[in-house]
């Protein structure tokens, strides 16, 4: 049986909780995998595919500022900035350079830390980042800032979640360590990121430069939806490969072993 071995990571005054997964017979200065997770979850939304690829790598899922067991921003900062900082801190701490995997907004997080700071990571890979077919953020709903100004961060909550609904009809149900958290999750992205995320607009060009991202997911039932669009013109503005995933926009989630087949190959090439 694997190990799994949590830790905890400061950056500037903020507690990052970390998980690392790893087989015996891994050594202990394998390559790192850094997962990076999106809206409204924590690192528990990759165990499944954490625990797939902890045969050949270290992997390790963190929670993000204001997710799952990190701390709230000791700063008050949510921005990319301030996320790429955490991300880094994370890096450091298990070895540098790293692999990343992230995961939707966990993409625009990654796609920072490229833009300032691409040395530390050896490949990064990005499953149906959120950005538009412009290459720009999916933009804000005005009721929504309305009702977070107004305080009303859970009805906003609800509202969000309703309109983005998952297509994967196969889809596991939520495990007890997704729901430990899940207001949580969801309450600090509406209140913290939401406007930061959906109106990002990545340095598409400065990212392409470093010649960091090895890949760009998209999974298969996404196909035909906004999400393929988006994701088809972040694998052109990167111009790296697009590789077409089981599931849909979860998944790195839903279909792990299917999916960690898909990093297991990028990282072999």
């Amino acid at each position: 049986m694997g190990h799994n071995m949590d830790f905890t990571v400061e950056n500037a005054g903020t507690t990052i909780a970390c998980r690392e997964f790893a087989e015996p017979g891994v050594p202990s200065d394998a390559p790192a995998l850094v997962c990076v997770h999106g809206a409204c979850v924590d690192g528990t939304f990759f165990d499944g595919i954490a625990r797939e690829l902890a045969c050949g790598y270290r992997v390790i899922a963190y929670d993000r500022r204001g997710c799952g067991e990190s701390g709230d921003a000791a700063d008050g900062r949510y921005d990319l900035a301030a996320q790429a900082a955490d991300l880094q801190a994370v890096i450091e701490h298990v070895g540098a350079p790293a692999n990343v995997l992230a995961h939707s907004a966990g993409t625009l997080v990654t796609l920072e830390l490229l833009r300032t700071n691409p040395a530390i990571v050896s490949r990064a890979m990005l499953h149906e980042p959120a950005v538009t077919n412009e290459g720009a953020g999916l933009g804000t709903a005005p009721v929504l800032l309305e009702m977070i100004a107004a305080g009303k961060v859970s009805r906003a909550l609800r509202a969000f979640l309703s309109a983005i609904g998952d297509s994967d009809s196969q889809a596991p149900k939520t495990t007890e360590a997704e729901a430990k958290h899940a207001l949580r999750n969801g309450r600090s992205f509406m209140a913290n990121e939401y406007g930061i995320i959906m109106t990002c607009v990545p340095d598409w060009d400065r990212v392409r430069a470093s010649k960091t991202v090895a890949a760009v997911f998209l999974g298969e039932l996404s196909i035909g939806t906004p999400r393929e669009a988006g994701t088809r013109t972040a694998a052109e503005l990167l111009d790296c490969p697009l590789a077409v995933v089981p599931g849909a926009h979860n998944g790195l989630r839903d279909r792990p072993a299917a999916a960690a087949q898909t990093v297991r190959s990028i990282l072999e090439l």
